[in-house]
């Protein structure tokens, strides 16, 4: 990530880029979009068409001459439609879950939960543009921007920022799994003044963010030596795995598994 004044964090990239990669798992975001794209959608739409092409229009007018079989078969394909969709509510979501999550490193021993959230917490004590904290639960942890240092608040209103990102972490001790879902937010830099300028409208969201990478260079009118110069005034890099992987590797490495749900309610999170 590039810092304020176009310096660019050249060592915290490397660190970044250098990190384990996670593993296998393209080939499960791989299984993910064939289980989508081949089952999900493919399955009705194959019966669907395969029922209209011998029977006609599942949702038109009864076939004539009457053909009772024929009607049955297109009212079983019409609700059919129905009882598949609620199946994939539930489906959905835990094999996106098991498609982005990474698992610990085989045998090492898992540490305490509290030992791990301190493991995290510690990550306070760097340079990073986000913050660590304790959420409303005792077993979740909440990371955000550093939305309340005037530094980096200052540096978002100033380029138009329009989104914000906050990851939350809940710790499922029995089965040593971190389970982490995506929020987002959008601005409104006319709330108030000061500490208030920035408001957030916090929103979970419905998906699991596979990869996210996006890079802004803003242009703007700058003194070097002592002469005005239209330059390049901050690059910035907003990167997830930036914010997520040094995280992933604590966890995985404190012998637990990383998790990403689309809500914490386990029938439909996993």
């Amino acid at each position: 990530m590039s810092m304020p004044g176009g310096a660019a964090a050249s060592a915290d990239d490397e660190a970044s880029t250098s990190l384990p990669p996670r593993p296998g798992k393209a080939g499960r975001v791989l299984l993910f979009f064939l289980y989508f794209f081949g089952v999900a959608f493919a399955v009705p739409m194959i019966v669907v068409a395969a029922v209209q092409a011998k029977y006609g229009l599942i949702d038109g007018p009864p076939s004539f001459p009457a053909d009772t079989f024929g009607e049955t078969v297109k009212k079983v394909a019409f609700y059919g439609i129905f009882v598949w969709a609620g199946l994939q509510f539930f489906i959905f979501g835990r094999v996106a879950s098991w498609a982005a999550q990474v698992p610990a490193i085989p045998g090492v021993e898992p540490v305490a939960a509290e030992a791990l959230m301190q493991r995290l917490l510690s990550i306070n004590e760097q340079d990073v543009p986000y913050t660590i904290k304790h959420g409303n639960r005792p077993n979740e942890i909440v990371v955000d921007w550093r939305y309340a240092d005037a530094k980096w608040l200052d540096l978002m209103r100033i380029h138009g920022m329009k989104k914000g990102y906050r990851l939350v972490l809940r710790f499922d001790e029995g089965a040593r799994t971190v389970r982490a879902q995506d929020r987002y937010a959008s601005f409104d830099w006319s709330a108030g003044r000061g500490p208030d300028l920035l408001s957030l409208n916090w929103n979970m969201s419905l998906g699991i963010t596979f990869y996210e990478y996006r890079h802004e260079r803003i242009f703007g009118l700058q003194f070097r030596d002592g002469k005005p110069t239209f330059d390049l005034s901050y690059a910035y890099t907003f990167d997830l795995n930036e914010l997520k992987q040094p995280m992933i590797e604590i966890i995985r490495h404190s012998g637990w598994n990383f998790r990403p749900v689309i809500t914490f309610f386990r029938p439909v999170g996993g």
